[in-house]
């Protein structure tokens, strides 16, 4: 599920090693950066601190619905990919490119991602966000 990833000298970004731009990833200065901008709201917190406290970082759009009182997937990867968004406009990431919903691209910003059941997806945050969140003492 998680891409090898290694940096792009131009960008300083990560990229994998076949090529695919990964300029949506960010580094740990860029979230760090962006977490200190932006307001998070208490459930916003909840869905980053249960994701990356999951183990192995991976979770679903349910597990982070369930985490701030909502039932589904679909409304859980809804209100993390917002999140994600507000972060990734702050950092001033670009969009991931891929073909998938705004709200679910969005959230290839946070973690790498696999559609699982139904509408539910798992996502595994990147090791840069959970570095940033240690930092920003989210986590």
């Amino acid at each position: 599920m998680l891409n090898v990833l290694n940096l792009d000298t131009d960008t300083g970004r990560a990229r994998d090693p076949g090529g695919v731009n990964t300029a949506h990833i960010g580094q740990v200065a860029d979230y760090v950066s962006a977490l200190s901008v932006i307001e998070l709201s208490s459930c916003e917190r909840d869905m980053l601190r249960a994701h990356a406290m999951a183990p192995g970082r991976e979770i679903s759009g349910l597990k982070l619905a369930r985490t701030v009182g909502h039932f589904g997937a679909r409304i859980g990867n809804k209100k993390y990919g917002r999140l994600a968004r507000k972060i990734s406009a702050a950092a001033g990431l670009p969009m991931c490119d891929t073909d998938v919903s705004d709200y679910l691209a969005a959230i290839f910003t946070l973690a790498e991602g696999m559609p699982s059941e139904g509408e539910d997806w798992n996502w595994v945050m990147h090791e840069t966000v959970a570095d940033a969140l240690k930092e920003a003492r989210i986590i």
